[in-house]
C-alpha cells in the first residue's frame, strides 16, 4: 500500500501531477496522495500515513522532501520511496532514478536497501550532503571522538552519501573542507590517519571521517542540505543508530 506525499511546488508543468498519477496507476501502484500545506507539514503527513497502516511512504519532490521523510522513517519498518522532481545529482544517484518515470519504475520492482542517514542534534536528518553556508573564509573547529581539527575554510561539506566519495563504513560521515592556507604541521600529524603521503599535503582539500562530530564557529552559521537550512552551528552531527529502508533502482550507485 502506497502513501504519496507530493510537493506540487516542484511541478513546473500544470499537467505533471495528472501525468504522474496516471503513470503510477498504469503500473498498478496507485495509492493515496497528499500534499504538504499550512495545515499539515511533511513530517505530520508521514505520521498520518503510518497511522493509516501504509507500509510504503513515497516522496514526490526534491531533497528537502526526501530528508523530511527519511528523518521520520529512520528506524521504522515502513519503506521509503522517492520519485525525483528537481532533485540533486547526489539524491538521484542514491535512488538510481534521474527522472520521475524511473522513480516510479523503482517502486514497481521494489528493491529495498538499508542505510544510515545523517542527523543533527535538533532531530533533522539528511540523506546526502550537509554544507556549511559560508559567506567567506571562516575559522572552524571540529571535534571528533579522538581528535580535534581547526582550520580557516572557504567550503565545508559533511557527507552521508556522495557518489564521488567511497565510504569506509555505512555509519561513517565524510567531512571535506577547503582551507584558505593549509597547516602543513596539522596535516602531517593526522597524515597516518588518512593514509596520506607527502605530496597529498600540497592539496588545499582535507578529508576526515567519523561516526559523529561537533562543529563550532565563532558565530552561528546555517547548515544546509541542498540549499535548505536544517540546523545552525554550533551543532552535533552524527550517523543514525538505526537504519532507513529505502527503495532503490538497478542504476543506484550503492549497487556498484
Amino acid at each position: 500500500m502506497y502513501y504519496y506525499i507530493f510537493d506540487i511546488k516542484r511541478c513546473k508543468n500544470k499537467t505533471l501531477v495528472t501525468d504522474i498519477k496516471s503513470y503510477l496507476s498504469s503500473l498498478g501502484i496507485s495509492g493515496e496522495f497528499t500534499y504538504p500545506s499550512a495545515a499539515y507539514t511533511t513530517e505530520e503527513l508521514v505520521d498520518l500515513g503510518i497511522s493509516k497502516k501504509y507500509n510504503t511512504i513515497v516522496g514526490i519532490g526534491s531533497d528537502d522532501l526526501a530528508n523530511s521523510i527519511a528523518s521520520r522513517l529512520c528506524g521504522r519498518q515502513e519503506a521509503m520511496g522517492m520519485i525525483p522532481l528537481e532533485a540533486s545529482a547526489e539524491l538521484t544517484a542514491l535512488i538510481g532514478a534521474k527522472t520521475w518515470r524511473e522513480g516510479a519504475e523503482n517502486l514497481r520492482y521494489r528493491k529495498i536497501t538499508t542505510m544510515k542517514i545523517g542527523k543533527t542534534a535538533n532531530g533533522s536528518g539528511f540523506l546526502t550532503d550537509l554544507e556549511l553556508a559560508l559567506k567567506g573564509p571562516t575559522e572552524i573547529t571540529i571535534e571528533f571522538r579522538d581528535y580535534m581539527v581547526q582550520a580557516k575554510v572557504t567550503k565545508l561539506v559533511i557527507s552521508n552519501f556522495n557518489p564521488e566519495i567511497t565510504k569506509i563504513g555505512p555509519d561513517f560521515l565524510d567531512v571535506v573542507f577547503e582551507s584558505v592556507a593549509p597547516e602543513q604541521n596539522m596535516l602531517s600529524r593526522i597524515g597516518n590517519f588518512l593514509g596520506m603521503g607527502k605530496d597529498d599535503h600540497k592539496s588545499s582539500f582535507s578529508l576526515f571521517r567519523g561516526r559523529s562530530l561537533r562543529l563550532f564557529t565563532s558565530s552561528q552559521i546555517p547548515l544546509a542540505s541542498k540549499g535548505h537550512a536544517i540546523a545552525k552551528t554550533p551543532q552535533l552531527v552524527e550517523s543514525s543508530d538505526e537504519d532507513l529502508r529505502l527503495i532503490i533502482g538497478k542504476k543506484s550507485v550503492i549497487l556498484e
